[in-house]
């Protein structure tokens, strides 16, 4: 099938391209977003290997020609004139117009990382981590003029190890989701894919986070506060927390340890508090 790809960078966007790349299909077009993902630095095919580059330089690198969004009717043209079969999206910063829904025959699909219809949105894993979700996964659905409401075609749970990064969470749901590709384009070429419409019963949609949702509290289950601010951490925030009475901002989670209660212990900057079901140690500011 002819596959126009867009994405972004990160893991999320670069494993599956990666994936259609090692398995020889026909990729005629990288789609960005923005004219900025083009100046990226170059980097050599090793580095890209490792999941950190972009789909931009994927491209680049092996010679696929790369269509701007933001270039409006060209853009439509050029890809107008590429006849792709199915169109794949992965992390992509803008809303396809419906022009470009309509386009391949076989139809557009996201991979999302979420178990849809829950979490919604724009950065589903942030709130999975906040909201203290056990069970992870992606999905792949068919995208529509909504956003992630699309039926789903594919999709894989995973559990999370403690204490993961963000960047380590979207790996594994990275390499999960490009598991799926094969299976979900060999059904898509012979029109045999099961598509399951989201329950909106079930739907939940959760925006970009805002500077109160790094807000935390020691009634949170200890283990669920500790994942949630190892999971965030790198995006340079604190967590205001509310602990016997005091302020404190905390900036790193150490461990947790379950079952374990007494007062606060404070050494320097850092503190050892009890949560629900647990004990956190932590470095504050």
């Amino acid at each position: 099938m002819r596959i126009i790809y867009a994405g972004s960078s990160g893991p999320l966007s670069v494993m599956p391209l990666e994936t259609l790349l090692e398995k020889g299909h026909d990729v005629c077009a990288v789609v960005l977003a923005n004219a900025w993902t083009t100046s990226l630095p170059h980097r050599t095919l090793s580095t890209l290997t490792e999941h950190s580059g972009s789909v931009s330089e994927l491209a680049r690198y092996h010679g696929i020609p790369v269509v701007l969004l933001d270039d409006g009717t060209r853009a439509m043209a050029r890809m107008r004139q590429l006849a792709p079969e199915v169109i794949l999206v992965s992390c992509f910063a803008r809303r396809l117009p419906d022009t470009l829904l309509s386009l391949p025959a076989a139809g557009c699909f996201n991979l999302h990382p979420s178990l849809l219809p829950a979490w919604r949105g724009p950065d589903p894993l942030f709130w999975q981590f906040r909201e203290g979700a056990d069970v992870f996964g992606v999905s792949w659905h068919r995208m529509s003029s909504k956003m992630d409401a699309g039926a789903v075609v594919a999709q894989s749970r995973l559990t999370m190890p403690d204490g993961i990064s963000a960047r380590q969470a979207a790996v594994l749901l990275a390499g999960t989701g490009s598991g799926l590709l094969q299976n979900m384009l060999s059904a898509l070429e012979q029109d045999t894919v099961d598509e399951i419409e989201q329950d909106e019963r079930l739907a939940s949609y959760r925006s970009f986070p805002r500077e109160r949702d790094f807000d935390v509290s020691a009634s949170w289950l200890a283990r669920r506060l500790y994942n949630f601010i190892c999971a965030t951490r790198e995006r340079g925030r604190h967590y205001p927390c509310e602990i016997d009475g005091r302020s404190f901002h905390l900036v790193r989670a150490r461990s947790w340890q379950a079952d374990a209660a007494g007062p606060p212990v404070i050494s320097g900057n850092r503190i050892s508090f009890s949560c629900n079901h647990g004990r956190l140690d932590a470095d504050f500011m």
